[in-house]
């Protein structure tokens, strides 16, 4: 997993060395005044969103987690072990096609 500073985040835009570190504009929200927010980038936020994947596969993780803390809820450990398995072969097959 990568840090969760600015730098790692989707919504960075780097701009400029400043002081030797990465700085830039968070694209997060809709500028104010015509101007985004500046950001160092090693800052950190509760809106970060990492920058190595799709808005698709962090969708896809999310459904994952929200699926997981369901079935442990659920509190079968063998339907759980049985679900994850057939995830798995299916995220298998999904990397070949």
């Amino acid at each position: 997993m990568s840090q969760r500073t600015c730098e790692g985040c989707r919504w960075f835009r780097y701009d400029m060395q400043y002081h030797g570190k990465p700085h830039g504009v968070c694209r997060r929200n809709p500028p104010v005044n015509g101007e985004f927010s500046e950001v160092h980038g090693d800052s950190m936020c509760g809106e970060w969103a990492d920058a190595k994947i799709s808005p698709e596969q962090a969708e896809r993780r999310e459904l994952v987690r929200q699926f997981a803390v369901a079935m442990v809820a659920a509190g079968s450990q063998e339907m759980v072990h049985q679900v994850w398995q057939r995830a798995a072969e299916l995220a298998d097959y999904e990397g070949q096609t």
